[in-house]
């Protein structure tokens, strides 16, 4: 009888866990509706635009919606209208290359931060606090960083490898993604996101 008990409570448990997992995610923080994943083939297009001489026009790839905790406790919401054009830069502490990456964006925030708002998106599952804070203070970090611990935003973007930069218009329209990029050509890009 006591097996039978057993067995029974087990099972309840067992398939009480996917429910567990779907609301223990849940957060009862402040956000807007989230929005859609970008289309990756859209975004093709509008990559092919950036690269090319002109200045990108206002295109139909949204930037998905979502709302991070920052390191400092606030909380930033991307997605729609803004008063100014965004610079996301998704990182992690343990990326080689977004160390050499990271150095070029503080000192285009230092430039240009009255007319662009910068943020920094830690892709966070598999990172220790402590290596988040130390990679921050390493780099003089001044603008927003905040923590993707369940790889959300990541996955809204359709992120796929680190470090990832967007370029967001102030009406919430990619204008361009990229990987990677030379510094001037990062300047070059930042600049003309900055512009009027």
């Amino acid at each position: 009888m006591k097996k039978m008990i057993s067995l029974i409570v087990g099972i309840l448990l067992l398939s009480s866990l996917p429910f567990y997992l779907h609301f223990s995610h849940k957060t009862t923080d402040p956000s807007p509706k989230e929005g859609q994943r970008l289309d990756v083939h859209k975004l093709e297009s509008i990559v092919n635009l950036a690269s090319s001489v002109d200045k990108p026009g206002v295109n139909d790839v949204k930037a998905p919606t979502f709302t991070l905790k920052a390191l400092d406790g606030s909380y930033h919401t991307i997605g729609g209208k803004r008063d100014k054009p965004v610079v996301i830069h998704f990182w992690a502490s343990w990326c080689e290359a977004c160390s050499v990456e990271v150095a070029t964006l503080r000192k285009l925030y230092g430039q240009y931060k009255n007319q662009v708002d910068f943020l920094g998106v830690n892709v966070s599952t598999e990172e220790k606090p402590e290596n988040i804070e130390k990679f921050v203070k390493q780099n003089n970090l001044t603008y927003p960083i905040l923590l993707d611990e369940h790889k959300h935003a990541a996955d809204l973007y359709q992120l796929h490898a680190l470090p990832t930069v967007f370029l967001i218009d102030k009406d919430g329209f990619v204008l361009d993604t990229f990987h990677m990029v030379d510094p001037l050509e990062l300047e070059e890009k930042i600049r003309h996101l900055a512009e009027p």
